[in-house]
C-alpha cells in the first residue's frame, strides 16, 4: 500500500504508454506521480530473454481475453492476449520496434487537425527518446535517448533468404523499417528491436525502472483499477482492487488510463462514459453519453502460412528477424499488409486440427488492415465480469478478397529460388483454388496483437477524446493508449504507443 493515497497525476496501466507517462512526468521531482498496474512486476527471465516471449502467453502476464464467436471466421473464439504487468505489452511481445508509416501518422494529423502529430513532429520524437545502433540516419534517428533500439543481429541466413525472395518478386530491400521505408509504400528490411546486450528493454525498464528510487514516483502492481471516480464532472481519483480490498487514490490535477484498447473503454464504461443505451442496459448510471468509447476495435488480422520445411536449418522458433510491408489500404505509400517469419509452424488450434502439423516447417506470419472493425462492450456492472469483445473479422466481404489476394503473394516469395533450401514439398494448407485458400484463411485468422482504436481520437463527434487526449465532456481526465488510435498503424503498435505517452506528459506538464 502506498504510504499515501494523495498525488498529483495518476497513471493506471504500465504499458508501453502508460511507463512513457510516468517516467517523464516522474523527471520533474516536484510532481507527485502514481503508477498503477494490474498485474506483476517484470522480473522474470520470461521478459528478460525475449526469446522467451511466448512463455508468457497464457501466464499471469496475460490478460488472457477470449472474444465471442466470429461469424466469418467459423464462429470461433480467439484468444486475446494483451500485457498485464509492469512493461504491459512491451514485456510479453516479441520486442518489434515499428515505428508507423508516414501516412499513418499524416493522416491522424489531418483527423486531429493538430500537426503535433503529423510524421514530422512524430520523427522529433523519436529522435529525442532513441538510442539508435544500426547505420546512421541522423534525419530519422535518435543517438542518446533512453530506449536502446538496434537491427536484429545477427540475421539467420533464413531471414536473409526472406529478404532476398521479396527482393526478387519487386519489394525493394531497405536499411531499416524505420528509415527511408518508412515514408515509402512497400519495401523489406531487417526489424528493429528493444534488445540490448541480449535482454529485452522494454519502455518500462527504460523510462520508469531508474526512477523508482525517487520519492515522488510511486510504482503499484497487483492493483485492478475498476473505474474513475468524479466529484460534479471532474476526475479526483480511481478506485481500485489490491490484494482483494477496495482503495481509492486522489489525484490533485489529473487521471490518465493507459490500460490498452480492452480495459481502457471498460473502465471508461464502468466510470459511466460511453453510449448511454448500453451503460443503461446494465445498470449503470451515465454521467457522459459518448457513443465511440468502445467502437472501432482495430487490429491487423494474422494469417499464419505454412510450409514443410526443406533441407536447409531453420532459425529457433523465437523471433523473426525480418519484415516485409506492400499493397495499400487506399490511401497512397499506406501499405495495408505485413509480413515476418520463424522456424515453426504457427497455426490457429481449429486450423492445426483441420490440416495437420508438420514435424518442421516454417511459417510467414501475414498481418494485414481491415475494412471491418468491432467492439468492446461490458457483460455486467461488475468490474470483475470479463468484457465482450467482438473483433468483426472479415465482417466486410472485400477483406477476405484480400486477404488471398496477399496469401497469393506470400506463395510468390515463398516460392523464390532465395526460399528453395528452406521450402519443402507443399503448403500446409494444400490449397490451390481462391476458395480453398479462403477456406483455409478463415479457419486460421487470428490476432495480431496489435489492438487499437477504442477511444479514438479526432475532433468529431465520433471520437471519444480531443487531440490533447483530453476526454470528452468530463474534465482532468486523458486516455493515453493505443485505443486512441484512428486506426492501426503499419506495424506493430508499441512505439507509436511511446510517442502517444510522450505527447500526453508534455501536454500534462504544459
Amino acid at each position: 500500500m502506498a504510504a499515501s493515497s494523495e498525488f498529483d497525476v495518476i497513471i493506471c496501466g504500465a504499458g508501453s504508454a502508460g511507463s512513457t507517462v510516468a517516467g517523464m512526468l516522474a523527471a520533474d521531482e516536484g510532481l507527485r506521480v502514481l503508477l498503477l498496474e494490474a498485474g506483476p512486476d517484470d522480473v522474470d527471465e520470461r521478459v528478460s530473454n525475449p526469446d522467451l516471449w511466448v512463455a508468457n502467453l497464457g501466464s499471469e502476464r496475460d490478460w488472457g481475453y477470449v472474444t465471442e464467436p466470429g461469424a466469418q471466421i467459423e464462429d470461433r473464439r480467439l484468444f486475446y492476449s494483451m500485457g498485464k504487468g509492469l512493461g504491459g505489452g512491451s514485456s510479453i511481445n516479441v520486442g518489434v520496434w515499428s515505428r508507423g508509416h508516414q501516412r499513418d501518422w499524416d493522416d491522424f494529423a489531418i483527423d486531429c487537425a493538430d500537426p503535433r502529430w503529423g510524421y514530422r513532429s512524430v520523427l522529433d520524437v523519436y529522435r529525442e527518446l532513441e538510442t539508435w545502433r544500426g547505420k546512421p540516419d541522423p534525419e530519422r534517428r535518435g543517438t542518446s535517448g533512453p530506449l536502446h533500439i538496434q537491427p536484429a543481429q545477427p540475421l539467420h541466413p533464413f531471414f536473409a533468404a526472406m529478404l532476398a525472395g521479396a527482393e526478387s518478386v519487386g519489394l525493394e530491400h531497405f536499411d531499416s523499417p524505420n528509415g527511408e521505408l518508412a515514408e515509402r509504400g512497400s519495401g523489406c528490411a531487417a526489424r528493429d528491436e528493444i534488445v540490448e546486450d541480449g535482454l529485452r528493454r522494454s519502455p518500462y525498464r527504460a523510462l520508469v525502472a531508474p526512477r523508482r528510487g525517487q520519492r515522488n514516483l510511486t510504482v503499484l502492481t497487483d492493483t485492478l483499477v475498476t473505474k474513475v471516480i468524479f466529484e460534479r464532472d471532474r476526475a479526483v481519483g480511481v478506485a481500485a482492487v489490491q490484494q482483494g480490498r477496495s482503495v481509492e487514490f486522489r489525484a490533485a490535477r489529473e487521471v490518465v488510463l493507459s490500460l490498452g484498447a480492452v480495459q481502457t473503454p471498460k473502465v471508461l464504461m464502468q466510470s459511466g462514459i460511453g453510449p448511454a443505451r448500453h451503460l443503461e442496459s446494465v445498470g449503470i448510471g451515465v454521467r457522459a453519453d459518448v457513443a465511440a468509447v468502445g467502437a472501432n476495435l482495430d487490429d491487423h488480422l494474422l494469417v499464419g502460412c505454412v510450409w514443410e520445411a526443406g533441407m536447409a536449418e531453420l532459425p529457433a522458433p523465437a523471433r523473426a528477424q525480418a519484415v516485409c510491408f506492400w499493397g495499400t489500404d487506399g490511401r497512397a505509400d499506406s501499405p495495408k499488409f505485413v509480413m515476418y517469419s520463424g522456424g515453426s509452424a504457427f497455426m490457429s488450434p481449429e486450423a492445426a486440427a483441420r490440416y495437420g502439423v508438420p514435424e518442421s516447417a516454417f511459417t510467414f506470419l501475414l498481418g494485414m488492415r481491415l475494412r471491418s472493425r468491432g467492439s468492446v462492450r461490458l457483460a455486467s456492472a461488475n468490474p470483475a465480469s470479463a468484457p465482450v469483445i467482438e473483433t468483426g473479422y472479415f465482417d466486410e466481404p472485400d477483406d477476405l478478397r484480400d486477404a488471398v489476394e496477399a496469401y497469393r503473394f506470400v506463395e510468390q516469395i515463398a516460392g523464390t529460388e532465395a526460399m528453395r533450401p528452406y521450402r519443402g514439398s507443399r503448403t500446409v494448407s494444400g490449397a490451390v483454388s481462391d476458395v480453398e485458400i479462403a477456406a483455409y484463411i478463415r479457419t486460421a485468422a487470428s490476432t495480431f496483437w496489435h489492438q487499437c482504436g477504442t477511444a479514438r481520437m479526432g475532433v468529431d463527434a465520433g471520437s471519444v477524446v480531443d487531440p490533447e487526449l483530453r476526454v470528452r465532456d468530463v474534465e482532468g481526465l486523458r486516455v493515453a493508449d493505443a485505443s486512441v488510435l484512428p486506426r492501426v498503424t503499419s506495424g506493430n503498435t508499441m512505439a507509436p504507443c511511446v510517442v502517444i505517452g510522450h505527447r500526453a506528459a508534455a501536454l500534462i506538464r504544459g
